[in-house]
């Protein structure tokens, strides 16, 4: 009878290219939108300030949003969280209820000092206006 010898040798790790696991709460806690905001809609991966800002001009509205480490919405996305807010989160988008007069929002689109505004009294409204003049706007960004 023979005996049969086998050899195994083992280098490295034994593993060739790994993932870190995260749990799945971490996972959840990194992809939620900040406690002022709301996804645009459910899986979306831009969140919209609950509430509106008041009254700037559209560069100081921008620059705000800048340093909030968030930026003006574009036209799309307010428009997408205005007509789809079905349960009620956002707050004053269009025909304000906490202001006097129904109030408009700068949205980012500006070109040659006219910029983009949305929300006077139904989602659909839309205008342009000079970006020297105050209005409301809210801010959006990208988790």
């Amino acid at each position: 009878m023979r005996d049969l010898v086998v050899v195994l040798f083992v280098t490295g790790c034994g593993r060739i290219g790994y993932d870190t696991v995260i749990d799945d709460a971490r996972v959840d806690a990194l992809a939620r939108c900040p406690p002022d905001t709301t996804a645009l809609v459910d899986g979306s991966t831009v969140c919209i300030e609950l509430r509106e800002r008041g009254n700037l001009p559209w560069g100081a509205a921008r620059d705000a949003c800048t340093t909030a480490g968030r930026r003006l919405c574009a036209d799309a996305e307010w428009a997408l969280a205005c007509t789809s807010d079905v349960s009620g989160a956002l707050i004053d988008m269009a025909n304000d209820g906490g202001g006097v007069n129904p109030e408009w929002e700068w949205m980012a689109e500006e070109a040659a000092g006219i910029a983009q505004k949305r929300g006077f009294a139904a989602c659909t409204d839309i205008s342009t206006h000079a970006v020297g003049d105050p209005y409301d706007f809210r801010c959006c960004l990208d988790r």
